[in-house]
């Protein structure tokens, strides 16, 4: 048994922290700046199991007169808007607000990690936030923005549906109601608002010092579409992604780009979700599995649509737990806490005129970042 303390020893709090904003910084040094953000919201979306992905530029401006903090006034600009149709669970709340320390550590068929790669989006800005099932939250990892926060817990979560929240601070919640949400109801959805960081907030940021426009997302916008197809052909869940911009005055965002699964069948959820469903049972055999894929891409300027279809040969495998590569990955997780899964996806595209071979070796590799 522990003996009491002497009250003439004074016992004061002292240990290890880490810099918040430090570790993010080194964070950003390893996720390229670019569409690796967008990617990273798709792929934790289809972790998350959800089918649709929606990006919105919002181009408005909102009113400053009900906020939370005078301060969180410069951040009521343009912001990009990610939408999905997957609820957080609480374990997602969890594991979101930690850095490395993701729920998804043990489940290695989950490619993206909310923990780490989320945090690519402080490239575009100081202030992220999002609104899922009956929650709002904010992170402010400087503790500058947010009233009432420090370094200990540097954000907000707010049950919007029990506190009238969008009626005492309209002008904070309502840049979120889009794509269904209307903050007074439970969302059966997740949308994340990131407000570009400007030049004068750029300057004093802590986090980076590199500045977005809207004509920034516009590019990254083009160049996903280019990569889009390429982006869903190896997700298990996401059917479709979606591209919006949403301008001063308009009462809702305009479609600009899209690319889809087309012809979707149960035939091709049960092909596209072969690594979740392998991942889980004890392969004592390779596992080979093919399929084909159809795939549409639209873009749309004023009232002309463009339309591009697709068509793909995927063949994937799972090799067994008693081959080579199989006893590596089962010695890394043993023995190293390092969870990877043997497994590998290659794709043809064979519409006519087509010569175009895409290799995925996938999960294996990017288990291995850090």
């Amino acid at each position: 048994m522990a003996s009491p303390v002497p009250e003439s020893i004074f016992l004061e709090d002292f240990g290890q922290t880490v810099d918040l904003t430090r570790r993010i910084r080194e964070v950003l040094l390893n996720y390229p700046e670019g569409t690796t953000v967008l990617k990273e919201l798709i792929q934790n979306a289809d972790d998350a199991g959800a089918t649709t992905v929606s990006l919105c530029l919002d181009r408005r401006s909102h009113g400053c007169d009900s906020l939370l903090s005078n301060s969180l006034s410069q951040w009521q600009g343009p912001a990009l808007l990610a939408y999905n149709n997957a609820v957080f669970t609480e374990d997602d709340f969890v594991s979101i607000s930690k850095i490395g320390g993701s729920s998804k550590h043990g489940q290695a068929w989950k490619t993206g990690r909310f923990g780490v790669g989320f945090n690519s989006v402080y490239h575009l800005t100081d202030l992220p936030s999002f609104v899922s099932d009956k929650y709002v939250v904010l992170f402010d990892p400087q503790g500058v923005y947010l009233p009432r926060v420090s370094a200990a817990n540097p954000g907000k979560r707010i049950e919007f549906t029990s506190s009238s929240a969008l009626s005492f601070y309209n002008d904070q919640f309502f840049p979120y109601c889009a794509f269904g949400c209307d903050m007074q109801s439970p969302f059966s959805g997740t949308l994340f608002r990131f407000p570009l960081r400007n030049a004068d907030q750029a300057a004093r940021s802590k986090l980076s010092r590199q500045a977005y426009s809207p004509e920034d997302i516009s590019s990254m916008f083009a160049q996903l579409f280019e990569e889009g197809v390429l982006m869903l052909l190896f997700l298990k869940s996401v059917l479709c992604i979606e591209m919006y911009v949403w301008d001063a005055g308009d009462p809702e965002p305009k479609k600009i780009h899209s690319c889809s699964v087309s012809s979707v069948t149960d035939d091709t959820v049960w092909h596209r979700q072969a690594l979740l469903r392998l991942s889980k049972c004890l392969n004592t055999s390779t596992e080979v599995d093919a399929f084909p894929l159809d795939f549409v891409s639209e873009t749309v300027s004023g009232v002309e649509t463009e339309r591009q279809t697709e068509r793909f040969y995927v063949v994937q495998t799972m090799a067994s737990t008693s081959s080579r590569i199989g006893s590596f990955a089962t010695t890394a997780s043993k023995e190293y806490d390092i969870h990877l899964l043997p497994w590998a996806s290659i794709a043809a595209c064979i519409s006519d005129n087509s010569l175009n071979v895409i290799c995925n070796i996938l999960y294996l590799c990017l288990l291995l970042l850090p």
